[in-house]
């Protein structure tokens, strides 16, 4: 007859069919049931101090699994199949450092959960925001890359930087046929040093086109320089810069008294009583054609600003002639200035010259004529006698 054990009359059964305790089945060295460790602080001990592994099992249909004691490494181990350290997939060491041995997944597609790496300076932390779907970091927490930390990108709560310490910055440089854009439409863009183009540089709005261009003083122009060579000027309305001529630079600096002119009358004119107006119709120069010597014998400032004029009067014949004024200017058909000779004539004098000249402020499109009154009588003004005048630079 097989024998039997009583605990707490709770349950009885023979030995060959193992021992129930509330429901706790122990037979053939497994536990069958659910274990509960209770009290104030429990406590599971598997070893007893020696220097051999312990292995915590779980007999998988599939797979197994293990969580162990790898007592030479000393290092706590969760890995997969039955032999400890078969497959180590975690290693705590003696130190509390943890090691990954496969891939860490926090979260899952679509609902993620919030990692954060703290530094050693308080308050400094990486922060992965799965609510943000972002990666933070705090203000001066830099990323640093490279094996001395050549390349760093930070803010400092002020201010963004890309920082690079070896080597050259590079953007864009490997593949060909990728576009940069640097800055807002708005923005300022500043090249605090030396700024190289190896192509082409184009402003967007097309105002101004500059073709390989070197202005470092590499290279010299190697002529003399023209008035059909072209400067690159702000034009003072906002900061855009334009193209200007050398010619208008010269009339600008002083280089030349521009416009400038100087008529003569190819035949005598005879000047009765009354005004007339001389017919300086020969030129001997006008720079900016601002001369009509052909209908209205008249000079019209193409700019404003303040010119010196003068005209020349020469007496046709040797007879005694009467003038009552033999130089006057007119501004835009109006007597201006008159001018009258001193001397008195009688007959067969020699041939008398009349010289008149003023500075006047003109403006745009103001001209200017020569006429002359020979009184009671009349008043042969000599060929070659001239009109004359430019603008002054400098005033």
């Amino acid at each position: 007859m097989a024998s039997e054990i009583k605990v707490d009359t709770i349950s009885e059964k023979t030995s060959a069919g193992g021992v129930t305790i509330d429901g706790l089945l122990i037979k053939d060295g497994g536990i069958s049931g659910d274990v509960s460790l209770i009290g104030t602080t429990p406590t599971f001990t598997i070893g007893d101090a020696g220097a051999e592994d312990a292995t915590l099992l779980f007999d998988g249909n599939a797979q197994d699994f293990h969580i162990g004691l790898d007592d030479s490494a000393d290092d706590l181990v969760i890995g997969v199949g039955s032999a400890l350290g078969t497959t180590t997939a975690l290693a705590i060491d003696e130190n509390a450092n943890s090691t990954f041995s496969g891939t860490v997944t926090v979260g899952v597609d679509d609902t993620g959960k919030d990692v954060k790496l703290f530094g050693a300076t308080s308050g400094s932390f990486l922060l992965w925001d799965e609510s943000a779907d972002a990666l933070l970091l705090t203000d001066s927490t830099p990323i640093q890359i490279g094996d001395a930390q050549d390349l760093t990108l930070y803010h400092d709560g002020s201010n963004s930087y890309i920082t690079n310490k070896t080597g050259a910055l590079k953007v864009a440089t490997e593949t060909s046929g990728i576009a940069v854009t640097i800055g807002h439409t708005t923005s300022e863009v500043t090249i605090a040093d030396n700024l190289t183009v190896t192509g082409t540089v184009t402003l967007a709005d097309g105002s101004l086109a500059l073709a390989d261009l070197d202005i470092d003083g590499g290279t010299d122009i190697g002529a003399a320089i023209v008035d059909a060579d072209l400067f690159i000027v702000d034009d003072g309305a906002g900061g855009t810069n334009r193209k200007v001529t050398a010619s208008r630079i010269k009339t600008y600096a002083g280089g030349a008294n521009t416009p400038s002119f100087r008529a003569t009358m190819s035949a005598n004119q005879t000047v009765g009583d009354g005004y007339a107006k001389l017919s300086m119709d020969t030129e001997d120069w006008d720079t900016d054609s601002a001369y009509d010597h052909s209908t209205n014998y008249r000079f019209t400032a193409p700019s404003a600003g303040k010119y010196w004029l003068s005209a020349w009067i020469d007496q046709g014949t040797t007879s005694q002639e009467e003038l009552n004024y033999p130089i006057v200017f007119y501004k835009n058909g109006s007597a201006l200035k008159y001018y009258q000779p001193s001397p008195t004539y009688a007959d067969n004098v020699a041939r008398f010259r009349a010289q008149a000249s003023m500075i006047i402020s003109l403006a745009e499109d103001d001209y200017i004529e020569v006429y002359c009154n020979g009184s009671s009588g009349n008043f042969t003004v000599a060929n070659g006698s001239s009109f004359e005048g430019f603008k002054l630079i400098g005033v």
